[in-house]
């Protein structure tokens, strides 16, 4: 997960400050007035940063772009069109969901929801379709593939638990 590092500057408004996976580092400075400022490398004392002005709807355009909102890639339309009625989800499990420490069968997802954990992502070694056997772990997050109405039951089963039998 990408750590974002939040300073607030007194009578500006609030700069957001993130390494990407390069470690470029990129900041954006919120001001008060709504006006944006991205500052784009400048890692290096003797490199000054890429500056880049932006007002509230340019900074919310490039947002919708940036989030998929607007455009979506050519490999994710490919994706929701061999889906066709189903939806996929990223879930991520919190310390406190009582299904850590549960296996995927024991969790029950997909006896009580239908749906099907079709992955767990993990820093240290991700998972495609998971053993049955699989312990879930706090901070891994649940690829699950279902049909829409489903994920109300599953988040709901992430904070509850399993009903019991």
């Amino acid at each position: 997960m990408v750590e974002v590092r939040e300073t607030r500057l007194p009578g500006v408004g609030t700069k957001f400050t993130i390494n990407t996976h390069d470690d470029e580092r990129v900041c954006a400075v919120v001001h008060m007035d709504g006006m944006r400022e991205l500052y784009i490398g400048g890692d290096d004392e003797d490199e000054e940063p890429v500056v880049v002005t932006l007002n509230d709807d340019e900074a919310r355009q490039i947002g919708a772009i940036l989030s998929g909102v607007v455009y979506r890639p050519q490999l994710v339309q490919d994706l929701e069109l061999a889906l066709k009625d189903l939806v996929m989800e990223w879930i991520e499990l919190p310390a406190k969901s009582p299904i850590v420490g549960l296996t995927v069968a024991t969790c029950r997802i997909r006896s009580t929801t239908g749906a099907t954990i079709v992955a767990i992502l993990r820093e240290k070694g991700s998972l495609a379709t998971p053993h049955p056997d699989e312990v879930l772990r706090a901070g891994d997050t649940l690829v699950i593939i279902g049909r829409p109405e489903t994920f109300k039951d599953i988040r709901k089963l992430v904070d509850e638990g399993p009903p019991q039998s």
